[in-house]
Parts: structure tokens; C-alpha cells; sequence
């Protein structure tokens, strides 16, 4: 064990990071063969200057996982729940709480086996109110981020270019073919056969989206506008602020899922992986620079193993002077954690995929990582749930090295060695979602919640999938380095009384099994130097004594 520690501190030293009493995982020591729920450093994290401190979880907030609602006359849908989230009007309301809107992302609605939903993209958004608890007292009450929905907005695109044309829904029926609706040179992955939406008819080669990443623009002038990252497609479309999709960023053709005769969504050979495709997307806070990351590796930089999906990429594009470039100006490498997730020997089985991307400023990321375990699927109770601190400087730039369609930077899962390798992005754990901070129980635990799995699960069970992150001020005039980071679920629409649209148009219930609700985390964390300006973040600089927990001994 201590030889194991030093080894940790010489490459904590050699990476820019300080070693602060507790053996972080980070991109040199990355594969998690027990369940990551140690105690986190009190001094936290340091990357390349940026310190990372974990104050604790501060609240919980729920929606029923059968709550539903209705678009149009005669169709009512499960609601579902949160690939990514944005949070506006954020603010302080007096006495150390605060109010604001979550602006959710769900995917593609309900499937399972070969049922698919035809279910169109959206933002579905809640008025909410966060009282943060800072006690050091276990509670049972999971009520301070109470949320109220306040409606959707589906996303349109113009299905033919004609002039009067009325705009369409997108779907979320599994793909089977392309189009290049929306431009001329970039395929994207569209349902062939005829599909109907209430509101808008039949269609055709109706564009398909499986949402999983959101950006709302911050800059002057572009409002309600932004980016979605799709994992259908692995691509990245721009919206105008009536949320209709206008634009599509072009891939490297080594991202794009192609087979022998070219582009294939349905069934490629190289490109990205099926379901793997632009899980997190972030704006910078200068608002210069959009970055987007596979959710792991192609499927030519992985062999069958699933452990070996770990060389994932991270594209980055320009956006200063057009909202759809058609290059990346920088690509990197980044390695993800490897985990084991079956209880027995112990070995790495899987690669803990990434969810969830937020821009702290032009090269540092927080990057949400995970296993597949918890409420919602098989196997044992969740083993890896953790935000990363990264930073890009010192990474090799390998835009333009490694673009043609196949190109591999991991033949076969195994990275390139010698005169070909290539620094990948440094990183280094730094919140620990199923981890302590402070007490000699989980930071769920003390929330009455539980890392049950499958045999045991309950409603307070964390589920499987977290996909999404948002950080506003904590607006502490003595404390102005302090954040909430806001951490969202993706519960699948898993409910026992659920329904959802039929490429038809009509609607059907479905029994998923259980309730899985979708949940809301709300950590507060210090990070120093300050990530961007508060304008940046969508926050007005308002005064405001917030509270920390008390660190007990």
C-alpha cells in the first residue's frame, strides 16, 4: 500500500498536481478495482493552479419518475429526465437560499429491446428553489431543490429547404439511414420510413436525435440560442434562439460512423461507437471556444472489450466568428478510468464513460465519469461516479494528425507507443459523488440515500445513469470562490406506468419494471482561480452570506 501511495505522488508531482494526503485516481493512476467510496482530501484537488475543493452535498431534489406531460391535444408523454441541463435565472432570494430555472435535456425517450420512442427532442423546463442544508445531521427530508415544471420546447428543423415550407419535429426512433437536410456536405442520421408527430404530420426521412448534450449561448446578442450534441450522429447542431435546429459542425471523418461504402449510423465499422457519440459539449466562458467529447473511444481505438474504450477524443472548435465551423482548431486524447464492475477478481472490465462536459475557461474542464451500475439496471451497486478536473495544457494537439476516416490513435484499444504516442490530457478526481467528505458516511447517506444494487435497490437507490452538470455562484461576499455544482440523472424514462408516441402517432403504455425518478445533486465546491466571470456563467454579482458545512474533526 505505501509503496502504491509514493507511486501516486510521484505522478501527481509529475502532472502539475498536489498531492494532498489522500490517493486521488487521476490520468496516470486511473483503473478503480474497489468501490470509490474513500474519504476526499480536505485541501482537495490542485491542477496546473486551479484548486478543486469538495464542500460537500448541500441538497436533493426529485421528480416522480410517472410524471407526465402534454404537448399536444390527445398525446401525453412521460416527462423523462436529464442527459444535460442549463441553469438561468439564477439568484439569491434572502436568508442563504436562492431560486433559478433548470433548462433539462432529456434523450430520446423511452426504448428497450425493440421498442423506440418517437419521441421529439426537447428542453423541458422547471422553476426551482435551492435550501441548502449544511448541517453535519443525517436527514431523511430530500426537498431542498424543490422543482416545478413549467413547460417544454421541442426542437424544429426545416425538413425541405423550399421556401414556406412548414418546420418539423425531430424523432427518437433508432436510425436507419441518412440525409443531408441540413447541409450539403454532413450526413446526418434520419428514420427513412414515414413517421407522424402530433403538430406537425408524416415525414419521411425524418431527422432523428438522440440529445444528450446542451449549451445555451451566453454572448451578446444570441439568447435562447445554443448547441445540442447528439449521440445518434456523434454530431453537434446549432439552434437558433426559436429552438429550431439551423446548422450541423463538421466532424473529422475518423469521428463520423462509416462502414466499406461510406457514411453508415445503422451499422458502421469505424467512426463512433453505437450510442457513444457526443455525450458532452461545452461553451467556454469567454465564449470563443465550443468543446466536444466522445462519450468513449471509436471503434477502431477500441477492441471488444469494453475496458478497452478508454482513448476517447475531445474535439475543439472556434465559434468567435460563426456558430458552425467547419473544422476543429484542436483535438486531444484523453484517457478515461477503468473499472471494475463485477465483484469478483479483481481486473478492469469496463471504461468508466464520460457523461457530462463544463468549460471552467479556455483549457480546464470538469468531466463527469461513471460506471453503469445502479437503480435502473443489473449487477451490483454503483462502484465509480466522479466530476474530473482537466486541463488540455501539456496535451499534444493532434488536429489534422489523425482525421481520416479509420485513423486510430489506439489500434485495437492499445494507444500508439514510440515515436507515434501521444500525450494524452491530464486529469485528476476531484468530487467523488459516492464518496465522504466530512462524516463517516456517504454524502448520500446522509440524505437517506443508498448505493443498493439490483437485488436490493429501492427508490433510494441512486440510479445508474448521471449525465448532466451545471455551476452557478454561491454568491458569498466571504466566501467569493464558491460554487453549487448542480449534478443531474438520466432515469431512462423507466417508470411502471409510462407512455409514449409510436411512429404512428399514437400512444401507448409501457411497464418499465420500477420507478427510477429523476434526481438532482447540488454539491458546494471551491475552485480557485475563479472559472470565468460571473456574467460569463449567466450570474449577476450579487451579495449574499452563504454557508459552508462544518468539517468535523
Amino acid at each position: 500500500m505505501k509503496s502504491t501511495i509514493i507511486q501516486s505522488i510521484v505522478a501527481a508531482a509529475f502532472l502539475g498536481l498536489t498531492y494532498t494526503g489522500h490517493a486521488q485516481y487521476t490520468s496516470t493512476s486511473r483503473d478503480v478495482l474497489t468501490p470509490n467510496t474513500g474519504i476526499a482530501p480536505a485541501g482537495g484537488v490542485t491542477l496546473n493552479g486551479t484548486t478543486f475543493i469538495n464542500r460537500g452535498l448541500q441538497g436533493v431534489g426529485r421528480v416522480a419518475a410517472n410524471s407526465t406531460q402534454t404537448l399536444d391535444a390527445g398525446i401525453t408523454e412521460t416527462l423523462g429526465s436529464i442527459s444535460d441541463m442549463q441553469i438561468t435565472n439564477w439568484a439569491p432570494t434572502g436568508g442563504g437560499n436562492y431560486s433559478g430555472t433548470f433548462n433539462f435535456l432529456p434523450d430520446r425517450g423511452y426504448n428497450s429491446g425493440s421498442t423506440f420512442s418517437n419521441y421529439a427532442a426537447r428542453i423541458n423546463t422547471f422553476d426551482f428553489t435551492f435550501t441548502p442544508y449544511t448541517s453535519s445531521a443525517t436527514t431523511a427530508a430530500q426537498n431542498q431543490i424543490a422543482m416545478t415544471y413549467t413547460g417544454a420546447t421541442r426542437f424544429s428543423y426545416d425538413a425541405d429547404p423550399t421556401a414556406g415550407t412548414d418546420l418539423r419535429f425531430t424523432t427518437g426512433l433508432v436510425v436507419t439511414g441518412a440525409s443531408s437536410v441540413l447541409s450539403a456536405s454532413v450526413p446526418v442520421p434520419v428514420v427513412t420510413g414515414s413517421t407522424t408527430i402530433g403538430g406537425d404530420g408524416g415525414l419521411t426521412n425524418r431527422l432523428t436525435l438522440d440529445t444528450e448534450g446542451l449549451i445555451l449561448d451566453h454572448r451578446a446578442g444570441k439568447a435562447g440560442s445554443g448547441w445540442v450534441g447528439d449521440e445518434y450522429g456523434a454530431h453537434v447542431y446549432h439552434f437558433n434562439s426559436s429552438k429550431t435546429i439551423d446548422g450541423v459542425l463538421t466532424l473529422p471523418p475518423a469521428l463520423v460512423p462509416r462502414d466499406g461504402n461510406g457514411v453508415n449510423f445503422a451499422a458502421n465499422t469505424t467512426g463512433r461507437r453505437s450510442n457513444q457519440g457526443m455525450e458532452g459539449i461545452a461553451i467556454s466562458p469567454d465564449g470563443t471556444r465550443l468543446f466536444a467529447l466522445l462519450q468513449s473511444a471509436t471503434l477502431q481505438d477500441s477492441a471488444s472489450g469494453q475496458q478497452t474504450r478508454d482513448n476517447t477524443r475531445l474535439v475543439i472548435y472556434d465559434i468567435s466568428t460563426t456558430d458552425t465551423p467547419t473544422d476543429p482548431i484542436e483535438q486531444y486524447v484523453i484517457q478515461l478510468p477503468r473499472i471494475d464492475d463485477d465483484g469478483g477478481s479483481q481486473a478492469v472490465r469496463r471504461t468508466g464513460a464520460q457523461s457530462a462536459l463544463l468549460a471552467l475557461d479556455n483549457t480546464q474542464l470538469l468531466i463527469l465519469s461513471r460506471d453503469g451500475l445502479g437503480r435502473g439496471t443489473t449487477g451490483l451497486g454503483p462502484v465509480f461516479k466522479s466530476v474530473l478536473l482537466a486541463d488540455i495544457a501539456g496535451a499534444e494537439n493532434i488536429d489534422g494528425l489523425y482525421d481520416a476516416a479509420g485513423a486510430a490513435i489506439a489500434p485495437g484499444g492499445v494507444p500508439l507507443t514510440g515515436a507515434s504516442a501521444i500525450d494524452p490530457v491530464a486529469w485528476t478526481e476531484a468530487l467523488n459523488m459516492i464518496g465522504k467528505v466530512d462524516l463517516g458516511i456517504t454524502e448520500l447517506e446522509q440524505f437517506g440515500l443508498n448505493l443498493n444494487g439490483a437485488a436490493t435497490s429501492d427508490a433510494n437507490s441512486i440510479s445508474e445513469k448521471w449525465e448532466a452538470l451545471a455551476l452557478v455562484s454561491a454568491f458569498d461576499p466571504l466566501a467569493p470562490d464558491d460554487y453549487f455544482l448542480f449534478v443531474g440523472n438520466d432515469n431512462d424514462f423507466i417508470t411502471q406506468t409510462g407512455s409514449l408516441v409510436q411512429a404512428n402517432g399514437t400512444t401507448v403504455g409501457y411497464n418499465a419494471g420500477l420507478e427510477n425518478d429523476t434526481m438532482v445533486l447540488a454539491y458546494r465546491v471551491t475552485i480557485v482561480p475563479e472559472p470565468g466571470s460571473l456574467a460569463m456563467l449567466g450570474c449577476a454579482a450579487v451579495g449574499l452570506l452563504g454557508f459552508r458545512r462544518r468539517r468535523q474533526g
